[in-house]
């Protein structure tokens, strides 16, 4: 028996985490046994250990690179790793700018193709965001192409943060979408919550693990989704595209990981971080990673999980019992002036 493979795509900061964590508790309360591989750009594992520490998941990481480009020959390791749990079905987060076409002729490769199969390609969107995306990464054409295919590839399109935006917005969103991608089916919400059923519609425990579970309201499946096959175009534009793309998935963006110096007992303050996130400009794409805040009553110095998207800054109290550090990703990141000018923050 093949086990289904759901690939979960979208640019940067768009909701990807936060879909797969609900996808992981819908999925624990059907009582399947799911596995996860999760691609991160940056060298520290950001939102893996957010699904250990929030669903308990085994979580396969393949940090430091694209699945797609300099990480590829190591996604068939990761899988087999994940087979070897036995478990119902597969999720796999990919990178903000990843190609989900190239995960999905990865998985039809032997022998990896007699073990899997794909299930559902998802992309998140940025109803904020997506429209500039053409505009602003017009220097990378590489970028714009990769986004592109995100749109083409998907079996469901999810517009993600569609409250934050007027209606119009959206109307729009949807009109470019249609460019690339004609038949697949478009969902317009926030916090990445979507009905769920037609997602695992048709997935069912190999060895059924809690009875309870298996009688849930929450099995009975709803329709499955259209799901493009392969060979399927999606559309001109979107072949012509993949005609013209020679290259990997990117070229600009890079990923640099700051650590916080050991002598930096006390952390820094909010206002400073924020300050220093945002004197990147458009430079930066995301940030993310855990952090220690002075300034706390009692003189404690909780760690705070910290994440910049969208031009967007949001706090929450985390466990991360290691050392703090934060993942800047962004267009042509100078490496070195950033680290300099982070060490400065701390004297």
């Amino acid at each position: 028996m093949k086990i289904p493979v759901m690939i979960l795509s979208g640019f940067l900061g768009s909701g990807k985490t936060t879909l797969l964590l609900t996808l992981l508790q819908e999925s624990k309360a059907r009582g399947l046994n799911a596995g996860v591989v999760m691609n991160e750009l940056g060298k520290r594992d950001v939102d893996g250990y957010i699904l250990q520490e929030q669903t308990g998941a085994n979580v396969e990481k393949l940090l430091d690179g694209c699945v797609c480009c300099s990480r590829k020959e190591d996604l068939p390791k990761s899988l087999n790793a994940v087979l070897a749990r036995r478990p119902d079905i597969i999720y796999i987060e990919l990178t903000g700018v990843a190609d989900p076409e190239e995960i999905a002729l990865t998985l039809q490769e032997q022998p990896l193709s007699e073990r899997v199969n794909l299930h559902y390609t998802v992309t998140v969107l940025d109803a904020e965001n997506v429209l500039e995306y053409n505009s602003r990464f017009s220097s990378d054409k590489q970028l714009v192409r990769t986004l592109r295919k995100q749109l083409a590839g998907a079996d469901l399109l999810i517009v993600n943060k569609s409250d934050l935006v007027e209606p119009e917005r959206l109307w729009r969103i949807e009109k470019t979408v249609r460019k690339y991608n004609t038949d697949s089916e478009i969902v317009f919400t926030h916090y990445s919550e979507i009905n769920l059923a037609p997602l695992l519609a048709g997935i069912y425990p190999q060895e059924p693990r809690n009875a309870a579970a298996l009688r849930s309201p929450l099995q009975i499946s709803g329709v499955p989704l259209k799901r493009m096959h392969s060979g399927q175009t999606p559309g001109a534009t979107a072949v012509q595209e993949r005609e013209a793309d020679t290259g990997g998935s990117y070229s600009q963006v890079s990923a640099v990981t700051l650590t916080f110096p050991q002598s930096a007992e006390q952390g820094i303050s909010g206002e400073q971080l924020e300050a220093f996130l945002r004197q990147w400009g458009s430079s930066l794409l995301r940030a993310k990673g855990h952090v220690r805040l002075t300034g706390q009553e009692h003189g404690l110095q909780p760690v705070q999980l910290v994440q910049f998207a969208g031009n967007r800054i949001t706090w929450e109290a985390s466990r991360y019992p290691g050392q703090p550090y934060i993942v800047f990703i962004g267009l042509d990141l100078d490496e070195q002036q950033l680290t300099a000018q982070w060490s400065s923050l701390f004297g």
